[in-house]
């Protein structure tokens, strides 16, 4: 007990003496214009306060029970009674009117600054719904499902987004003529297995044999289904195999059936 007490009086003195050497620098710093208080006033004031303060051991607790847990919820009911939001100490001048001229009025902004900021807000939505997101993000990764996802919140979102989910349905309406939508990484990759073992694609089917670009599509979209298809029997795809992955062969399906459109 007498340790508790001897630190406390001792951290007390420390903080008292760099206080004062504090009030000191300033006074000289500022010639004079900070009064600086005596110390022995400060020591009189301390040491009354030490002598008013109560310190409470383990001798003290043993004594009286249930006094430390009444400590305790006296100091958490002074937390919670404690103001969360105080109003905020201010310095100096704290108002507009302290200042001629002044006002802390914001400015509204003109007609030509608001037509700028709605073009870069336009401008970069553009940018990011436009980007395909990552399966972090929990997004598809590839594929038109995100564009059009986008596209579909953006029309029930606002009238003010119109105009972007305009422009990105002609994105849409582009992609599909040029790939049958047929965006998938399963497909893609699978695509490009075929290509490259000597498959031809659909430009080359019209040029070299003729007939329609329809036809040509479907015959390389049915090459494409039979290589996924050949993937069912597969360890990781069949079912009677014990590395069957559900999600993988969930997967395989869906783009089986994209290609059947």
């Amino acid at each position: 007990m007498r340790g508790i007490i001897f630190k406390t009086v001792k951290e007390g003195f420390r903080r008292l003496h760099k206080a004062h050497r504090a009030e000191v620098r300033r006074n000289k710093k500022t010639k004079g214009a900070t009064p600086v208080i005596p110390m022995s006033l400060k020591k009189a004031d301390f040491k009354r306060k030490i002598r008013g303060t109560k310190f409470t051991g383990a001798a003290e607790f043993k004594a009286q029970p249930g006094l430390k847990r009444r400590i305790r919820i006296g100091i958490e009911r002074a937390k919670r009674e404690k103001k969360k939001n105080r109003t905020p100490i201010m310095y100096g001048k704290a108002y507009a009117s302290d200042k001629k001229g002044k006002t802390m009025q914001i400015q509204p902004l003109t007609a030509k600054q608001r037509k700028q900021m709605k073009k870069e807000m336009a401008e970069s939505a553009n940018r990011n719904y436009l980007k395909v997101r990552k399966k972090s993000l929990g997004y598809n990764k590839g594929g038109m499902k995100t564009v059009k996802m986008v596209k579909s919140k953006l029309e029930k979102a606002s009238a003010a987004h119109a105009g972007q989910a305009k422009a990105l349905g002609k994105v849409i309406d582009k992609k599909k003529m040029l790939v049958g939508g047929l965006l998938t990484a399963g497909i893609k990759g699978a695509a490009r297995k075929l290509f490259k073992s000597g498959t031809r694609k659909t430009q080359q089917i019209v040029k070299e044999s003729g007939g329609t670009r329809k036809d040509a599509k479907s015959d390389v979209k049915a090459a494409i289904s039979n290589e996924l298809k050949g993937k069912l029997r597969s360890k990781e795809y069949s079912i009677s195999s014990p590395f069957y992955n559900k999600k993988l062969r969930r997967q395989l399906v869906r783009d089986i059936n994209l290609l059947k459109k």
